[in-house]
């Protein structure tokens, strides 16, 4: 009898620790709110110039946990609006730029409003989400008393003050003031357009490809590799739409999917980009404007170490696709 309720009392345990990791899979992704991430703009933002929506970029993956999908992929957008852009004045008073954060814009066509704040901007300082600019009223005291300066700084004094300058390099971290749930986004379709924001990156990638088209001689067409999707695949989830190429001043974020069941190291121009976890995607990569070429190697795991298998990069729409080499597919299938 005490081995009946002993096994009894088990077999409900595991019963109940399968109904929580059964609701755990099936939670989408969450972003607490306290996370900051890293942002860089996609423009010279300049203090009385710059005015009306901007666009900014994740610059590194946001993830929790190591060996797991980031919860928000680099690459992805976040679309902003600033409110106030003014220079500094001619006696007092320095630049300064407010910006307000409105949503996020992942590669899946998705936006999510967030509620966010800027809290650093390199060596400017910030506060409630204003941007101020580096004043210099010690340095003005020092050539007013100076005697050899004392003119020139007489001279300049209906002159304004340093502007404020972000450039595209120059890291910004914002912080969520609350809980994104990438669960609840709006879902846009392809052929819509999100607002200004999405007609200023349509013409950006059109002028891009006039440009490329141009400047690229005409080469004997190569057949391509095309990818046969089966339910029997390892990686086979579902067909997915396919994710836009986002255009920025000088580079291109353009999707791209681990379709094996391996970790994957991606290189351009033989330097290493990003990790993929098997059966991943699609993620944004930054790549130049010019020619460049990609790599793909996974990490397989034998009995006598590890062994780098390098894959293949075959082109989409939009993007890449990284599969099995034809040899080992074919192998696979014997």
């Amino acid at each position: 009898m005490k081995f009946v309720s002993v096994s009894l009392a088990v077999f409900t345990g595991l019963a109940g620790f399968a109904v929580v990791a059964a609701n755990a899979a099936e939670c989408p992704a969450y972003i607490p709110a306290g996370v900051t991430i890293r942002l860089l703009p996609d423009e010279n933002l300049t203090a009385g110039l710059s005015s009306g929506p901007t666009i900014l970029t994740v610059a590194s993956d946001v993830r929790f946990f190591p060996n797991r999908p980031p919860l928000l992929a680099r690459g992805s957008k976040v679309l902003g609006t600033i409110e106030e852009s003014k220079q500094a004045g001619r006696l007092w008073g320095k630049a300064r730029l407010r910006m307000t954060l409105n949503s996020i814009l992942t590669s899946d066509l998705c936006e999510y409003p967030i509620e966010a704040k800027i809290i650093d901007a390199s060596r400017q300082k910030v506060k409630d989400n204003v941007v101020w600019g580096r004043g210099h009223a010690k340095r003005d005291l020092v050539a007013l008393l100076f005697p050899p300066t004392t003119v020139y700084q007489l001279l300049r004094i209906p002159s304004r003050g340093p502007k404020l300058i972000i450039t595209n390099e120059t890291a910004m971290t914002i912080k969520f003031m609350e809980s994104v749930s990438l669960g609840e986004g709006t879902k846009v379709s392809a052929n819509e357009q999100v607002g200004p924001l999405r007609a200023r990156i349509d013409e950006l990638e059109k002028n891009l490809s006039n440009i490329q088209k141009a400047s690229v001689l005409p080469a004997s067409p190569q057949p391509q590799l095309k990818i046969q999707r089966t339910p029997a695949d390892a990686c086979f989830r579902s067909d997915t739409i396919p994710a836009p190429a986002l255009v920025s001043a000088s580079t291109v974020a353009r999707p791209i999917r681990n379709l094996t069941p391996y970790h994957v190291s991606v290189y351009l121009n033989r330097t290493p980009v990003t990790v993929l976890p098997p059966c991943f995607g699609p993620s944004m990569i930054e790549t130049p404007a010019a020619e460049f070429r990609l790599e793909a190697v996974a990490s397989l795991l034998t009995a006598v170490g590890q062994k780098l298998l390098s894959l293949s990069v075959v082109p989409t729409e939009t993007g890449w696709d990284i599969v099995m080499p034809p040899t080992d597919l074919q192998a696979s299938t014997n």
